[in-house]
């Protein structure tokens, strides 16, 4: 009977041993989840306050830079469309607007038709033979034969006639082929170019007629003493026809800017 009751007791303390064993696994089951549950809630509310420090937080490095830049750029805009409206304000109020010194004083009785259209440039090309070149010294010689004196911006100029104090115009300009077009006047002996450029602008201190037809003289002489070819503005040989087409340009030209000045 003892033995028997020593198996029930023995029996009674496996069932409790499973039991504990149970209800041990399932509290560490639990406690798992709730401290998992747990874990995410606080990872939810660390991402909530990164999101809330970052949207009030002063930003720093770049960031800080870019919003200050964005700042002072709408400043700055802000200066300019107030200086706009003070700069229109003033313009509505009369203000005589500044007149350009010009670098040449024009005849009298041209002055008042420069602005009356565009000015017409007229161009004649002296290019050297095919592998050769015009040299400094002999630009010189032959500069001083047509009537050209070296001069103001480092290139050659026809002298006007010279009214009391006042600088006159020149009726013509050369320059060198090659850009930018100046010549080293102080040391032609070393220079060289495979072409020159002789120019004129009108309306001029002349008559554009009799300034184009001195310029074609000119550059006659020139090709006389230092040889080449003379060319017109597109680089096509001077023939009479070409000339002549140019010559009648200018009398169109001249008429319609006296047309324009009787407005």
């Amino acid at each position: 009977m003892e033995a028997d009751f020593l198996r029930l007791i023995l029996l009674l303390l496996g069932i409790v041993v499973v039991l504990g064993v149970y209800f041990w696994e399932r509290h560490k089951r639990i406690n798992a989840r709730v401290h998992a549950i747990r874990r995410g809630q606080m990872a939810d509310e660390e991402a909530d306050e990164e999101v809330a420090a970052r949207e009030h937080a002063v930003p720093r490095g770049p960031a800080k830079t870019a919003l200050k830049l964005e700042s002072e750029e709408a400043v700055i805009e802000q200066e300019l469309s107030q200086l706009g409206e003070i700069v229109g304000k003033k313009s509505d109020a009369g203000l005589e607007p500044v007149e350009q010194m010009p670098l040449f004083f024009p005849d009298e009785d041209l002055a008042g038709t420069a602005d009356t259209g565009e000015p017409m440039i007229i161009q004649i090309n002296l290019v050297a033979q095919p592998g050769r070149a015009f040299s400094g010294r002999d630009i010189l010689e032959a500069a001083a034969e047509a009537g050209l004196e070296p001069g103001d911006m480092s290139i050659f100029h026809r002298p006007g006639e010279a009214r009391g104090k006042r600088k006159a115009a020149p009726l013509y300009s050369m320059a060198s082929m090659v850009e930018p077009g100046a010549f080293p006047l102080d040391d032609m002996d070393g220079f060289s170019t495979p072409g020159l450029v002789l120019f004129l602008q009108l309306p001029g201190p002349k008559d554009g007629l009799a300034l184009f037809n001195d310029m074609l003289a000119a550059a006659e002489k020139l090709a006389g003493r230092l040889g080449g070819e003379l060319q017109d503005a597109t680089h096509s040989t001077l023939t009479r026809q070409a000339l002549e087409h140019q010559r009648e340009e200018i009398v169109e030209y001249q008429r319609r800017l006296k047309l324009a000045s009787r407005k």
